[in-house]
């Protein structure tokens, strides 16, 4: 359930997470960090899914976002991919990725069982638009 209301979370923004486009590699600089602050947000997006923070990560999306979601929803996110792919492990450096307009922020999440991707959208006012989990394909640079 929490991974369908995540899927619509990015659907709602008119992106679908199999639409893979050129990756351009953003975070490895810290100039291009200091130019996008976006990359610094998506770290903290993810630091809040893995301490099961729904609270921050619910104060920190858009409006419209909220009217779609309640923050005890986003609640166990870490958990339940855990369940299935194992204990996480690390993600690399965050990128940007173009998908369909809007910039995406993305990286790839390891765990004992295998990988997923991390997938951000935030708005112009630096508030998030959606959050998902993709399959590492969509995330891999080519």
């Amino acid at each position: 359930m929490k991974r369908l209301i995540l899927a619509l979370l990015v659907a709602a923004v008119g992106m679908t997470a199999s639409a893979q486009q050129q990756y351009t590699e953003v975070a490895g600089s810290s100039t291009q960090a200091a130019e996008d602050p976006n990359l610094a947000r998506a770290e903290l997006m993810f630091n809040y899914v893995l301490n099961n923070q729904a609270d921050s990560l619910y104060a920190n999306m858009s409006d419209q976002v909220k009217a779609a979601v309640e923050p005890q929803q986003l609640n166990g996110l870490l958990t339940q991919v855990e369940a299935q792919l194992g204990k996480y492990q690390s993600h690399e450096p965050w990128g940007m990725q173009q998908i369909m307009g809007h910039n995406a922020y993305v990286s790839l999440a390891t765990f004992e069982k295998g990988q997923l991707g991390m997938l951000i959208v935030f708005d112009k006012m630096g508030k998030m638009l959606g959050i998902n989990m993709v399959p590492p394909e969509a995330v891999k640079k080519n």
